[in-house]
């Protein structure tokens, strides 16, 4: 039902934008992304910190752009997001009794559906290259989360990929299953033709809500708190479906 509101509210401003011809365009999004888990309110959060480690993934979608004047623009869509943390596992060597070492590592999949929505600032350098500053937030639900490690999956040491999927792969239930985040990021953008654009843009994403399920796996008597956070590379190219910003100027 969520999900359907989100998509029901995309559609009916598109439309309403599209029937007053205003400046907008549409965006394809890929992003690869360093992605980790970071616990705080704990005496034990610095150590958590220190064993829980970053893995590489990548967030992907589509965005809506509409604008104000040529300095000034509001976006929102929809977008997929593979969070989590690749951490390290301890324990005693078979060979070596009384010696702890490491033992392998865990990955785990958050994956999760989302809508972000910004405002975004355009300083124009010159008629084809401009400076883009963006602020929003993202609510997101999560569909599944999954853990791979030598004991679900005899992974040793999983290797990040595009799904992170493989046979024997263990659900988890360490989440609460909705997000709230915040992200801030400055690029660049071009004109490669007189209708498409391209983005390239570094972003800094934050949990606001406590991603800690407390009845689930995270179930336990320390108080900490645990939000997925990451920073990535935004890749977006845009097709405008009417004449150029720039164009317009006189208009505004």
């Amino acid at each position: 039902m969520r999900r359907l509101l989100y998509l029901a509210i995309f559609f009916a401003v598109a439309s309403q934008s599209f029937a007053s011809g205003e400046k907008y365009h549409l965006s394809l999004q890929l992003s690869p992304t360093l992605e980790w888990l970071r616990f705080a309110k704990s005496v034990n959060a610095t150590a958590y910190n220190q064993l829980w480690g970053e893995k590489l993934s990548y967030n992907f979608g589509i965005e809506y752009k509409r604008f104000f004047d040529p300095s000034l623009s509001m976006s929102f869509g929809a977008i997929y997001m593979n969070k989590g943390f690749r951490n390290t596992i301890y324990g005693e060597d078979p060979n070596e009794p009384g010696v702890v070492k490491k033992i392998g590592a865990a990955l785990s999949s958050v994956h999760m559906v989302g809508v972000p929505i910004s405002i975004n600032i355009h300083h124009r350098f010159n008629r084809k290259l401009e400076m883009i500053y963006t602020g929003g937030l993202t609510g997101a639900y999560l569909l599944n989360e999954q853990i791979r490690n030598k004991y679900q999956t005899g992974e040793e040491t999983p290797e990040d990929g595009f799904l992170d999927v493989s046979p024997g792969r263990s659900n988890s239930n360490l989440y609460v299953d909705w997000y709230v985040g915040a992200h801030a990021g400055i690029g660049v953008s071009g004109y490669i033709s007189k209708r498409v654009v391209l983005v390239v843009q570094p972003m800094y994403r934050v949990q606001l809500n406590n991603a800690r399920d407390y009845l689930g796996q995270f179930a336990s008597n320390d108080p900490f708190t645990a939000k997925l956070n990451s920073f990535g590379i935004d890749f977006k190219i845009g097709y405008f479906f009417t004449k150029q910003i720039r164009e317009r100027n006189d208009d505004f």
